[in-house]
């Protein structure tokens, strides 16, 4: 007998998705529970006996999937063996020590959380810190990471992106397939991950988890086996990747075709683990890899299952819709300042980062599926943070990014660009996602205390700026200077090698300066402000609450 699975193609697009049944509300867990759609029989091997006990269809009610009669211990090894085949890894792995191939073991459930106070944070009014494991620190490790927290906190953010920490082969890269569920094994594993996410929020910080979705069903991670997780349709290589796995094209999940439930629910069963059992306050999503043509977009379902998620938990968890070509306007002006950088072509790229940091007042472009997806869940939209502005190194490490944005971006920057740059990406009105190279943390010398300085400070002016983010932006440029100004916040610049001043008699009364980049040189009196080069200066009227 084989469980026959139904896709979504007929679905009626008439309000929220059911929830999942009960049966998977702690998927994965301690009894195997598994989707395999075209299987005749389903046995969980375990390694250190040989035993191959047999587990049985749920029923009618969740087609497709089996289940074992009992739990297995915490720390027991186990595969699974599809109709007498050799025994593959569960897709649902939530710790592989001994690799993305190898037997998946139990992960104990308890840990001692000290983080009960914690109701997460709005991340659409803060700024994130993109924290890459393998770079951050020497050790690459999620616990050399957290000994810095402390010091992520004092910059003023309010809480990290992490970037991919799911498990990969170390020999052919997370390009070549990732076990979504697992966290790698260099990296400490999962149990250092509860540890990373509970010191964050001991520090006040909020911990966004990257998904690297377009590389969960590769062709290497035998996922077929159990059934149609992948389409026939692929993720095409990314512009300008390297040769070889890294930048081999990338299966397609299935989320609209024949089969789709169970991708899906394996894609949302992935996203509350991370959420309810590691605590993480979002995630980040490429969207890209998740469009679908169906009738109720798997966006839209993920959106309201997590907004349900959310209400249970009692604090705020958010999805972070990016991907190529949405939160980049940044860094593909750096990189054109750096390949152009005399004085001339500066100021009009610094012009051009103006008007392309600063959004559109009308709404945002997004995918056809992603509009929809939003129209079909108007109650859920509280939990969707759109359109990111991500700095240079921030957008270096995501999995869309083309390798070829590796080298040289940070080749011939100044303290006083990356300060220039800093401003206009945590004032522009849209979240912003910083990086090491513009906020170095940790601060061992006069120069990074000094950037980090600068980061805090503008950060404890975007609340404000954000206020009037749905208004029009005004941007002036008079010979090398250049004013952006949306609302009561304006932000000046001289883009050129000499010091100049500004007319701003037309800002309205009570403006006053609230921050400058080099404050001993920057003056402000009677309708006039005076810069020296390329040294940012903030405006702003009435009060700030800091």
């Amino acid at each position: 007998m084989t469980a026959a699975d139904p896709g979504l193609a007929d679905r009626a697009a008439t309000g929220p998705p059911p929830p999942l049944p009960r049966t998977k509300d702690r998927w994965p867990g301690p009894r195997p529970f598994v989707w395999a759609p075209r299987a005749h029989t389903v046995e969980v091997v375990l390694p250190a006996t040989g035993e191959r006990l047999p587990l049985r269809l749920v029923g009618a009610h969740e087609p497709g999937y089996w289940r074992a009669d009992a739990e297995l211990s915490a720390g027991t090894d186990y595969a699974f063996s599809i109709d007498g085949a050799t025994p593959v890894p569960d897709p649902c792995s939530t710790w592989l020590p001994h690799g993305v191939r190898g037997p998946s073991r139990v992960l104990d459930p308890d840990f001692p959380w000290t983080d009960a106070a914690w109701r997460g944070t709005d991340l659409d009014v803060g700024a994130l810190l993109r924290v890459d494991v393998p770079t951050f620190t020497p050790e690459g490790t999620l616990d050399a990471a957290a000994d810095r927290l402390g010091e992520v906190a004092d910059a003023g953010v309010v809480g990290v992106e992490l970037s991919p920490v799911a498990a990969f082969d170390a020999d052919l890269g997370p390009a070549a397939g990732v076990r979504l569920f697992a966290v790698h094994e260099p990296f400490g594993g999962p149990r250092a991950l509860l540890r990373f996410v509970d010191r964050a929020h001991a520090h006040g910080l909020a911990v966004v988890l990257d998904a690297p979705h377009r590389w969960a069903v590769a062709d290497g991670l035998g996922l077929h086996a159990f059934g149609p997780y992948a389409t026939g349709s692929r993720i095409g290589p990314r512009t300008g990747a390297r040769p070889g796995p890294a930048g081999s094209d990338s299966p397609r999940l299935n989320l609209d075709g024949s089969g789709s439930r169970g991708p899906r629910d394996f894609l949302v069963a992935d996203a509350e683990r991370w959420l309810r059992d590691f605590h993480v306050d979002g995630l980040l999503l490429d969207v890209e890899a998740l469009v679908d043509r169906s009738a109720m977009p798997f966006l839209g379902e993920l959106a309201e299952d997590v907004h349900r998620l959310g209400e249970q938990l009692g604090r705020r968890v958010a999805l972070l819709v990016d991907g190529p070509g949405r939160s980049d306007r940044l860094t593909t002006v750096v990189h054109d300042i750096l390949a152009a950088p005399g004085d001339d072509d500066r100021a009009q790229d610094l012009r051009r980062l103006a008007q392309d940091v600063f959004p559109p007042t009308t709404s945002p472009w997004r995918p056809p599926s992603l509009r929809r997806a939003h129209r079909a869940t108007q109650r859920a939209s509280s939990v969707l943070v759109r359109d990111l502005t991500r700095l240079p190194a921030a957008n270096r490490s995501v999995p869309w990014t083309p390798d070829a944005l590796d080298a040289d971006l940070a080749a011939g920057v100044t303290d006083d660009d990356r300060a220039c740059l800093l401003t206009f990406a945590i004032l522009a009105g849209t979240p912003p996602v910083l990086d090491t190279e513009h906020v170095p943390v940790p601060a061992r010398d006069a120069r990074s205390r000094r950037l980090v300085a600068w980061t805090r400070t503008l950060v404890g002016l975007r609340p404000a700026a954000s206020a009037d983010r749905d208004l029009p932006v005004e941007v002036r440029t008079d010979g090398t200077t250049l004013l952006g100004r949306r609302g009561r916040t304006a932000v000046a610049l001289v883009t050129g090698t000499e010091p100049a001043s500004l007319d701003v008699a037309g800002l309205p009364e009570g403006t006053r300066l609230v921050a400058a980049w080099d404050p001993a040189r920057t003056t402000y009196a009677e309708g006039t402000l005076s810069l020296p080069p390329r040294s940012p200066a903030v405006l702003h009227t009435g009060p700030v609450d800091r």
